[in-house]
């Protein structure tokens, strides 16, 4: 029986450990390189493949590696990329960066008050997704899936592998907003949505009515901790994207 209960654990060590999972992960689920832009804190910018790993976001939101086009040749072909080609930056050296593809990433703090661990409720810098930029702006955050607190939800996920993780990553996630660039961003599970919205009061009836599916989904419980998924990303999107054309439109005039 203590042996069967000895190789669950080495089991389950064995799955959490980085580099193994119970069904590995392909790059076109998850990662890869992507061609992008840099924008170092002193101004300058570099094009660059940055790796970005949609499975394991907190990789890429703590720190940046990145290859140049020879490296990407060779790994285009399947052939391993040596060390020395690898270039390492951390989140205090950048101020942000964009992919070809067009997602946009910036460098924030923030303070994850809704953690259960009392050093995550400081403020941290990370490498954040813009997935709205105006008078309010709407970053994604993603989960950390190793190497500290991990809520049960997304070890479950990391655990099961395959398309369960993935699927489980890209449909859940946290949501900050920053309407004062001159502070930190806030997770929109806190917010208070009259304060937000509250300057457009057309936007904030509209609300009201129940004409933006975002009033349901704001209301709706997170499954676990802050947690929001891509449904309710949309309903904010909706709004946000709303009022902030009005925002645009009225400093034009």
């Amino acid at each position: 029986m203590n042996f069967q209960k000895n190789l669950l654990i080495v089991t389950l060590m064995l799955l959490v450990l980085p580099g193994v999972s119970a069904s590995p992960l392909t790059a076109d689920q998850c990662s890869g390189y992507e061609k992008g832009t840099i924008t170092f804190k002193n101004g300058k910018t570099r094009e660059a493949y940055i790796y970005v790993d949609y499975c394991n976001p907190h990789l890429f939101q703590s720190a940046l590696r990145t290859i140049d086009e020879k490296a990407f040749i060779r790994y285009s072909k399947g052939k391993k990329i040596k060390k020395k080609a690898i270039e390492k930056y951390k989140v205090k050296q950048i101020e942000g960066f964009t992919l070809e593809s067009g997602k946009e990433f910036r460098r924030v703090k923030y303070a994850n008050l809704f953690s259960p661990k009392n050093t995550d409720k400081l403020p941290k810098s990370q490498l954040l997704e813009v997935v709205a930029s105006g008078p309010i702006t709407i970053f994604r955050r993603g989960y950390r899936t190793r190497n500290g607190f991990i809520y049960k939800p997304v070890m479950d996920a990391v655990l099961a592998g395959g398309d369960t993780h993935s699927d489980f990553m890209f449909n859940n996630f946290e949501i900050l907003y920053q309407k004062d660039t001159g502070k930190n961003p806030k997770n929109i599970r806190n917010a208070n949505l009259k304060s937000l919205f509250g300057d457009n009061p057309e936007i904030l009836a509209k609300f009201q009515n129940g004409d933006y599916s975002f009033r349901i989904e704001f209301q709706r419980p997170a499954s676990f901790s802050a947690n929001c998924d891509q449904r309710f990303l949309d309903s904010l999107l909706e709004m946000v994207n709303d009022y902030n054309q009005a925002g645009l439109t009225a400093t034009s005039k």
